[in-house]
């Protein structure tokens, strides 16, 4: 006989709990009945797309009485869940928040999930929030966080009388399938049975699971963004990059790109949008002539760029006692005449847009943590053949292509079609963090615009980079959402959806692990905590407002 798992999904936002959830009992063969609860509408739009054989409910999880929630899904008297899971908000609790005033009715939320255990007849469940839940206290006269933990301390005693054993840790997303590193706080409380915590399955360290997966996975390779010089002409809605996003991009391209760029990076980080425009409207050189001026000129200027639609940057400004470089090797010093250069397009790098964030190489680096405001923006790499046979207006006769464009050139007796490795790295850059190279998973995604893609690409005149923001689409599955799971709402409603989502990979473990644990404890022999009838739980102001 099947096994029927009923489960509410407090706080339930797009859905990330409810999708491993649902995961996990399909896997697992079981049949799932679920109820789930938040008060903002766009999140229960976005469940209801997804989860229509769910109970949705659009309302405050206090308002509304838990025994009727359960009775309506199974159709029984008996308040009977087999698991429980939520992610309460936890803004107020992120030492992310800084030094703004807290809401003492939102950092109540967790409070809220008392009632629903009391008031039901709960197996197991399975909280998420930020690892700083741990230092929940009261608020000062100024509404400042005490970060003192004793709230805390009196959530987890009201979990014990009420009959569960309970245990807490902090687990990473990328350890468990999603390509993303944020790492968040998990409490998991059982009548019968102890608590453990489910195995990675994935791992840089441990030879026998699967890497981490990355952020290459996630990017829509297909969409490289718009050239930083020109992308406001093409786009009203555009301006030029302000100067701290120069600044981003230029740490970037010295982290993942070859030290020949690094004179392109000393110029990018003195631009900004003002310097970027004035380039652009009195600085431009037709390229026949960038050779004559380069004599003459010892400062950036602008070259329109060959069957081009976008102007590249010329950096003049050399280092002195650079030392030379064959010309078989990838991209030597950049000299006004353009000879001899192994030229490639960019691999991709995501950029990241908080103050003193680096860049990140997305090949094999998880995703950061994924804010509700967004955040992350992309560098791309082409292996191209580059003939040297003849020289033409200081460029190659006979241009670079890639290998899988056409047929290889005339082979000579002298090897002259060199393979060229791309000096430069497409990158993701992190408006919190360091810029991260697209072979690592993303960081953790937040409900804001955090994340923009940057592509450096190389020509014999100069280095164009093209920058977008990641976009939803994306970021969702940096969260490990299937590709054609619909999230409802305005692009920043969306933004903020994915950003406050359990990660649905960790959530399929955590939920599958606790489903089939058969860890036994006193509990299971009629020991152990066993509920407390007498118990009283406290009220949050009663907590809240103790000295």
């Amino acid at each position: 006989m099947t096994r029927e798992i009923v489960a509410v999904d407090l706080f339930a936002g797009a859905g990330g709990f409810s999708e491993g959830l649902s995961q996990a009992c399909e896997d697992l063969g079981y049949d799932l009945y679920e109820a789930a609860i938040n008060h903002w509408e766009p999140a229960i739009e976005t469940h209801e797309a997804n989860h229509p054989d769910a109970h949705q409910y659009h309302s405050k999880v206090e308002q509304l009485h838990p025994p009727e929630v359960v009775r309506r899904l199974t159709g029984q008297d008996t308040p009977d869940v087999d698991l429980l899971v939520g992610g309460p908000e936890c803004t107020h609790f992120s030492r992310a928040r800084g030094g703004k005033p807290v809401s003492e009715q939102k950092r109540m939320s967790p409070w809220h999930i008392l009632d629903w255990l009391e008031k039901l007849n709960v197996d197991a469940f399975v909280i998420e929030n930020v690892p700083e839940i741990q230092d929940w206290g009261p608020v000062d006269e100024d509404g400042q966080p005490v970060r003192d933990g004793s709230i805390f301390d009196a959530w987890v005693n009201a979990l014990n009388q009420l009959g569960y054993a309970v245990d807490w840790t902090q687990l990473v997303a990328a350890d468990y399938g999603d390509p993303t590193t944020r790492e968040r706080f998990f409490i998991i409380g059982r009548q019968a049975g102890s608590v453990t915590f489910p195995e990675p399955t994935h791992s840089e360290v441990d030879d026998e699971l699967p890497n981490h997966r990355t952020a290459a996975e996630i990017i829509d390779w297909s969409d490289l963004g718009g050239s930083i010089w020109t992308r406001d002409l093409n786009d009203g809605r555009m301006t030029p990059p302000k100067n701290s996003t120069m600044r981003r991009i230029a740490e970037g391209l010295r982290r993942h790109c070859g030290d020949a760029i690094g004179l392109f990076a000393d110029v990018l980080e003195t631009l900004g949008r003002d310097e970027i425009r004035r380039l652009r409207e009195e600085r431009i050189v037709p390229q026949r002539h960038a050779a004559a001026v380069a004599d003459a000129v010892d400062e950036p200027f602008l070259v329109p760029a060959a069957s081009r639609a976008t102007v590249a940057p010329w950096i003049l400004k050399h280092k002195k006692n650079s030392p030379s470089q064959d010309v078989t090797t990838p991209l030597h010093t950049v000299h006004a005449n353009g000879n001899h250069f192994a030229l490639g397009t960019a691999s991709t790098h995501l950029l990241r847009q908080q103050d003193g964030a680096h860049p990140i190489d997305v090949q094999d680096t998880a995703v950061p943590t994924i804010a509700t405001r967004g955040g992350h923006a992309i560098a791309t790499t082409e292996t191209l053949l580059m003939p040297k046979n003849g020289r033409n207006r200081g460029l190659h006769s006979n241009g670079l292509y890639r290998p899988d464009d056409r047929p290889a050139h005339t082979i000579t007796a002298d090897p002259r079609a060199k393979l060229v490795t791309p000096v430069v790295q497409p990158f993701v850059d992190d408006y919190e963090g360091p810029a991260k190279a697209v072979s690592q998973p993303l960081g953790t995604v937040t409900s804001r615009d955090r994340f923009a893609l940057v592509v450096p690409e190389l020509w014999p005149w100069g280095l164009d980079v093209r920058y977008r923001m990641l976009q939803p689409r994306e970021l969702k599955r940096a969260q490990g959402f299937p590709a054609d799971y619909e999230i409802v709402g305005t692009k920043t409603d969306r933004t903020s959806q994915i950003g406050n989502a359990v990660p649905v990979n960790l959530a399929k473990s955590l939920c599958k692990h606790v489903l089939t644990a058969t860890d036994p404890s006193l509990a299971t022999y009629g020991g152990g905590l066993g509920e407390d009838p007498d118990a009283e739980i406290p009220t949050y102001e009663e907590v809240a407002g103790d000295d």
